[in-house]
């Protein structure tokens, strides 16, 4: 991350722009999941092992300011081992910002007729997708609901098996 924000900082400052971004390194031989996170939503971990889905998942917490910011990119790395039956999923903000039906979600703040999704509504989401996570489901789900797109939707998930 240091190196991306020095490559790009002198465009991204110039031009009064910044980058959000998750780097991941996941390695299978020792199950170690190794993040950085440049003012990114937090990528959620949770284990589908067990017969009960987590109330809450895990939030990868560990975050510094986006690229373009600041001269010097400095924050500390996350890292964590993933087991079996566990889900790292990251996600565009295109995703938690996306607007649907208050039917749908107990999620809160209003927006022009439904509510923005957020982490909080995702992992309901989520927690609705049965015993296999069904990317595409989950996304059409999220577009049923927004007649435009304003931003990216990406969603992007690893299983450890």
């Amino acid at each position: 991350m240091q190196s991306l924000n020095s490559i790009l900082s002198q465009d991204l400052i110039s031009t009064n722009c910044f980058i959000t971004m998750v780097l991941a390194r996941y390695t299978p031989t020792t199950k170690r999941l190794v993040y950085a996170n440049a003012g990114h939503i937090y990528p959620l971990v949770w284990s589908k092992q067990g017969e009960v889905c987590p109330i809450e998942p895990t939030y990868l917490k560990a975050r510094g300011v986006p690229l373009g910011i600041l001269p010097n990119w400095n924050a500390l790395s996350g890292s964590l081992t993933l087991g079996t039956g566990t889900i790292f999923l990251l996600t565009s903000d295109g995703i938690t910002e996306a607007t649907i039906h208050p039917e749908n979600s107990s999620c809160s703040h209003p927006d022009e007729g439904g509510v923005m999704l957020k982490q909080a509504g995702l992992w309901q989401l989520l927690q609705q997708e049965g015993e296999y996570l069904d990317l595409n489901h989950l996304l059409a789900q999220i577009q049923s609901h927004n007649a435009v797109q304003e931003d990216d939707q990406t969603i992007l998930s690893l299983e450890v098996l």
